[in-house]
Parts: C-alpha cells; structure tokens; sequence
C-alpha cells in the first residue's frame, strides 16, 4: 500500500468536486473557560447562505462548539442546519481542526482579520436530509477548506469522489 503501490492495482486515487459553498455569520463567543485541555468557547451560528449544487439559507439556532488552543491545532465541532431554495431542509455535524502560528491564532481568537494563507483550516461535514432529490449529501465523504473572518466563516464543500 502507499509508496509501494503500482498504477496496476484496483484502488482508484480520489478526486474532488466542488459541491457547494457557505457563508455563515455567527455571534461574539461565550467563553466558558480553560478546561484542562483547552478554552472551551461556544458560538452561536445565526444566519448565512448555502451557494453551488445546492442554494439556500443557514437556518438560526446552530453553533460551533470551539476547544481554543494556541499551541496546538484548535478543535471545531459547528452542528446546525440550512434551508434549500426548494424548501427542503438539511442537517449539518462538521467536524475539524484550525491551526495558526500562535500569534495568529490569538488574532482570530480577538475576532481581528488574518491571511488566510497563515491558517489551516479544514473540515469533514455530514450531511442528514429527509429531502429524497438531497440524498446524495448521505452518500459520500466530503471535506471542506475554510477562512475565517471577524464576523464569520466561508466554507468550500468538496465530495470526495
């Protein structure tokens, strides 16, 4: 496997659609604290819009469940929803990881404005849907690359085919 693998085996190598991308604004943090791991921040998820194979609006009511860490990668655990055009709804649970050289980190941390090139920043949503023309978001594995802005977070969703 790896290194050792010839162009003759079965495995195919993966590739990446572009599927869609968000625009989510979100609240000012509530800080919970250090808890022995991290600084626990909870931030709330309060509109935005969903652009690509699928359009619509983020729904109210979500939030990205932060460990902050300036040493180490900060975790980054965001559930919340969106409203297609069509009116079909859809559940998002993304998980990831954002890291920055610590003087960074803590800029965004203050909620000021970075290079986005100085940060990694990456994601692997799942998608749930009742929606039978959505089905298609349950069936694949898709990762996300993100920036992080002052006020909010874009995403591109790619399917990893």
């Amino acid at each position: 496997m790896g290194a050792d693998r010839n162009h003759d085996d079965e495995l195919l190598d993966p590739s990446f659609e572009h599927v869609m991308d968000l625009d989510i604004e979100v609240a000012d943090p509530i800080e919970i604290g250090e808890t022995g791991d991290g600084q626990r921040r909870i931030i709330e998820i309060t509109s935005g819009t969903v652009s690509g194979r699928v359009d619509g609006e983020i729904l109210p009511g979500g939030a990205d469940y932060q460990l902050y860490r300036t040493e180490r990668p900060t975790e980054l655990v965001a559930k919340y929803a969106f409203e297609t055009d069509d009116g079909a709804r859809v559940y998002v649970e993304n998980r990831g990881i954002r890291w920055a050289p610590p003087a960074v980190s803590e800029r965004i941390r203050d909620g000021e404005s970075v290079d986005p090139a100085a940060v990694y920043f990456r994601s692997v949503p799942e998608f749930e849907t009742a929606d039978p023309d959505l089905q298609w978001l349950t069936r694949s594995i898709f990762v996300a690359t993100g920036v992080r802005q002052p006020n909010g977070v874009k995403l591109a969703v790619f399917r990893v085919a």
